[in-house]
Formats: C-alpha cells, structure tokens, sequence
C-alpha cells in the first residue's frame, strides 16, 4: 500500500474520530459546514457533495451546510445543479445576524474546507477541521489536510469513500446524483484526462463513479446548452484595440459585463489559446466591481502562477499549469452602478492600462 493511499485512510479516520469526539462534548446537534470557493466548479461543488454523503454516512442525523460565493454561472454548473438536484447555500443567503459577526465563527460547530484552502475559501477566518485540496497550495489554519498533487479534489473524496466501505447505490436517486457530480468533478479538473496532474486514482475513480450510471443525466450535463450571450460577448473581440497579438500572446478584452455572464472569460481564453501561433491567451473584463482576467497557455516554459501573481499580486492572482485567473476589487472606482457611457470610458482605462502591463511583462517574461 503506498504512503499516499495510507495518508488518505489515516485523515479520513482521523476526521470520524474528531466529529464523533466534538458530538460526545456537545449537548446540543452539531452542525458541520463544507466550505467551497467563489463561484464553485463541478470538482468543488462535487467534493463538498461527497464529503456531506460521508459524514451522513457515520453520523446521519448531523445537519450539514455547504456552503459558496460569488455567482454560480457557467452554464455546465448551473446545469449540473439542475439536473442533479443538489442543494448548495450562497453565502449572501445566511442570516444577516451571523454575517455581521466577522469571524462566522458561531455559524457552525465544524468547518471543512474543500477543492481550496481556507484562506481563500468564502469563510477565511474560522479554523478548520480538514482541508482537501488538489492545488499546489498549503495551509496552517486546518487541523487535519490532505493537499496533494492529483487531478481532482473529487478523486480524493471518492477514494475515501472507498477507504471505509462506502459504496454508492446508482439505484438511489440521491447516491445517483453524488457519483455523477463526483465524475463531472473529474472530468473537469482534468481536462478530460489530459491535464499534467491527471493520475492512474482519477481514472479509475471516474470508471468507477460512471460504471452503470444514468448515461442520460451524464450527458446532459457534459452536453450542457450553452447560452446566446457567450457568442455575443465573443463578439466584443472584433471592436477596435479589443484585441493584441505579439510573440505568441494574445490578449483580448470585452469590457464591462455582469457577474452571471463571467464565465465568458474561460471559455473564450480557452478558445483563443487554441490559434495557431499563439501560446499565452489572457481575457480581460470589468466583471461588477472587479476586474477579472482568464488565462491559458500551451507554453512549456510558461509558469502561469507565477506570472499572474507577478502581473496581478500575489493576492489577486494565481493558476496552475496551463490555466490562472485573477480578480482585482476596483473599490471606490467601481462603476456597477454608473452608466453605460461611464462604464464604457472606465474599460478603455483599464484595458490600456491592463493591456501594457500584460505585454511587458510577458515580453520581460521571455
């Protein structure tokens, strides 16, 4: 048995062993929260479906949360959710009373953080129970984590699940919707297979969870529809100085757009790192009160984290290999509110000014 296989078995007993131990102390019903990141995907949103099925598992009658932020718009998610029936709370939707205090500290007994670290997670400023997450990352504010270099988060929960015994019925409808969004989380974070961290656990998770599944929902979700507004923003590409290409980067903007359309962004940076002669791709909005940047790159000798760190701050910024994003607060210089005229003048500052700095650097970069 190798030492990660027995890593993961010993923080799985360990987290049935803290939550049974905080249930003996505790004279009232424990309430545990999974937290997830802004704006969730299907491996996030998967993950936390997966360890709520675990815990109820052990302990049936404890009330879990799971809980995002920000807006929950690419069309694949929002269809998986749909499709799947799963029910996930926006932060924004909690009790005024518990926002006020800072910490959130008394929203739950347990906290648990999944497909990133509690830093960046919707609620950073509680400690954690356990941390999973499959980014080259770490954390100090989680007592037990299993943070390692593998395609998914999702894989991790499934591999639980088989740690102690838990297999999912697909004649269930709820277990049914847990392994197809634990298959979908898969799928995703790996490129359909083809990402550098893919591994032989991710495969074999996946054949496992789709082994006699609904093939039907499956597709639906992979095949989700994809909304008319994506094609009218790709559109924004074709307006003047919306676009520059030099030394295998191209950088485009599509000005100010809504947050329940900034999945855009991906989608499109996807689509552009794919043309001949280009190996860095960078995707430019306003997106309510941020700016928001998409990256992807092909490039061998391209660290995407570290450029989007260096161009954009290391607490705005960051990625992986062949992907990174970036959301800057524009505070005070928001202009959500203001009119199209007004927005309009704010993008052509930020594009200009967004545009150069992009360039210099990756031109300093090479």
């Amino acid at each position: 048995m190798s030492e990660e296989i027995k890593e993961m078995e010993s923080v799985i007993l360990k987290l049935q062993d803290e939550i049974e131990n905080t249930i003996n102390s505790k004279k009232s019903p424990l309430h545990i929260a999974i937290v997830m990141h802004s704006c969730p995907d299907p491996d996030c949103i998967g993950s936390a479906c997966g360890m709520k099925r675990i815990i109820n598992e052990w302990f049936p009658d404890i009330k879990i949360s799971l809980i995002y932020g920000g807006e929950i718009s690419h069309p694949q998610n929002k269809t998986m959710i749909n499709v799947l029936n799963l029910h996930i709370t926006n932060i924004d939707d909690i009790d005024l009373d518990i926002k006020s205090e800072k910490d959130m500290s008394s929203f739950a007994d347990l906290y648990i953080c999944v497909d990133t670290i509690p830093e960046r997670s919707v609620i950073p400023n509680v400690e954690y129970l356990l941390t999973i997450d499959h980014h080259k990352t770490d954390t100090e504010k989680s007592k037990l984590k299993d943070i390692r270099n593998i395609g998914s988060s999702s894989t991790l929960v499934w591999s639980y699940m088989k740690d102690i015994g838990l297999e999912l019925d697909k004649n269930d409808d709820y277990d049914l919707s847990i392994s197809i969004a634990l298959a979908i989380g898969i799928r995703t974070d790996t490129g359909d297979f083809i990402s550098d961290l893919v591994t032989k656990l991710d495969f074999e998770a996946y054949q496992d969870l789709t082994d006699g599944t609904d093939q039907n929902k499956l597709a639906k979700i992979i095949n989700y529809p994809i909304p008319q507004y994506f094609f009218e923003l790709k559109k924004r590409l074709d307006y003047e100085d919306h676009i520059v290409s030099d030394n295998g980067v191209f950088i485009g903007g599509i000005g100010y757009i809504t947050p329940v359309k900034r999945d855009v962004l991906p989608n499109i940076a996807e689509e552009r790192s794919r043309m001949e002669g280009i190996d860095t791709c960078f995707i430019v909005a306003i997106v309510g009160d941020n700016l928001e940047v998409s990256v992807r790159s092909s490039g061998l000798a391209i660290d995407v984290d570290k450029i989007c760190k260096k161009i954009f701050g290391k607490e705005y910024g960051g990625g992986k290999m062949g992907s990174g994003a970036a959301k800057i607060p524009m505070g005070s210089f928001s202009v959500r509110s203001e009119d199209e005229g007004t927005q309009n003048e704010a993008w052509d500052f930020a594009r200009k000014l967004w545009f150069s700095r992009i360039l210099k650097e990756m031109n300093d970069h090479r």
